[in-house]
């Protein structure tokens, strides 16, 4: 019997876009056998929410806190539709109590990262135990049939820190979106810039990247353009008056327009996260030939390759070095070649092949 494939929508509920549900929205749209993603109330953006198998969603408008009533509204829809579905695969988009799964259907879970066992005092809320939902991981890994990875750093430490047998992890990675079908949309850059993508959680290494880029000697001249991650805390706007970048950086949400247009006019993408499960950003900059200075630690060099340059997450003039390589290289035809075939080494489609092959494992 060819199962069919429930997605939870525990992701969509509690932000408006990420990698996340990227992943989600893509494997659920190129899988053979039936699928669903269980959406019920949600607060998602993702313009390619429109095309997926989707059921019973309703976008409400996204506020402080208001991920507390969708994730609250949607396991109320869950326990309704999800029960008896013995037939189906379960495969939660985020970290959820298990209990509130259909007994006897199998469940897949994906380990996003291990981000919160490593750094997570970095987190808003403090150490692992008070993270939410992500306290939920090690019951959802123990419960699961199966698991996946987006890459071998990540099992590692999934095998290590949380005792999950090897045996029913599987690493598929993810990959770039689809540029081709996005219209570049050009900013207002009256200088070189370098490009910083998403969260500034204290993991991501902001504070380091900052002293970096202010002591980089081929990054002076240019300012440093934040796209996402929200608006600047007081902490980091006082972080960057004291390294006199003021007049530099600057803040800004984009579409995928604006987001295209930037990695292809960046001087570098600057990525020094000490943790990541994949790397999103690495791959996307890579796919339109964007140099890239990132950290060499968990799964990023997997991702990277020999296109990226790589530095030490925990010293600044390890960066610094990395950074002003990545400057350095620029846009030369060769480079850029080497970036986009380094990029092309992950596909969606293979990313949905491999899904196809593990719920295989499962049919019965």
């Amino acid at each position: 019997m060819t199962r069919p494939v429930i997605f939870t929508g525990d992701i969509f509920r509690q932000q408006p876009r990420g990698g996340i549900t990227r992943y989600v929205l893509e494997v659920a749209s190129r899988l053979e056998r039936p699928a669903e993603i269980l959406l019920g109330p949600h607060l998602s953006r993702d313009e390619a929410l429109a095309a997926a198998p989707r059921r019973l969603g309703l976008r409400l408008p996204a506020w402080r806190g208001m991920h507390r009533v969708t994730t609250l509204a949607g396991a109320a829809v869950d326990a309704a539709l999800l029960r008896g579905r013995r037939e189906a695969i379960v495969h939660p988009s985020y970290y959820r109590d298990p209990a509130g799964l259909p007994a006897g259907a199998p469940v897949v879970a994906t380990v996003h990262d291990m981000t919160h066992e490593r750094h997570g005092a970095s987190f808003p809320g403090g150490s692992p135990a008070a993270a939410d939902p992500a306290r939920h991981k090690a019951a959802l890994c123990a419960h699961a049939a199966r698991l996946v990875c987006y890459s071998e750093s990540t099992k590692r430490d999934l095998v290590a820190l949380l005792g999950v047998p090897g045996g029913k992890v599987r690493v598929i990675p993810l990959a770039s979106r689809h540029w081709a079908g996005v219209t570049p949309a050009p900013l207002d850059a009256p200088r070189p810039f370098v490009l910083w993508v998403g969260e500034r959680h204290a993991y991501k290494n902001f504070a380091r990247g900052l002293e970096a880029i202010a002591t980089c000697p081929e990054a002076e001249g240019h300012d440093l353009l934040l796209v996402g991650g929200g608006a600047l805390r007081r902490d980091e706007r006082d972080a960057i008056a004291r390294l006199g970048l003021s007049d530099r950086v600057r803040q800004r949400a984009l579409p995928d327009g604006g987001l295209r247009w930037a990695y292809e006019h960046a001087a570098a993408l600057f990525y020094p996260s000490l943790h990541e499960g994949f790397g999103l950003p690495v791959v996307e900059a890579l796919a339109l030939g964007c140099p890239v200075a990132t950290s060499g630690a968990s799964s990023l060099p997997e991702v990277g390759g020999e296109a990226a340059r790589y530095g030490d997450p925990e010293d600044v003039a390890s960066l610094r070095d990395a950074l002003g390589r990545a400057i350095a290289d620029g846009r030369a035809p060769e480079a850029v070649a080497a970036r986009r075939a380094q990029a092309a080494r992950f596909s969606w489609d293979a990313t949905a092949a491999a899904h196809e092959r593990l719920y295989a494992e499962l049919d019965s």
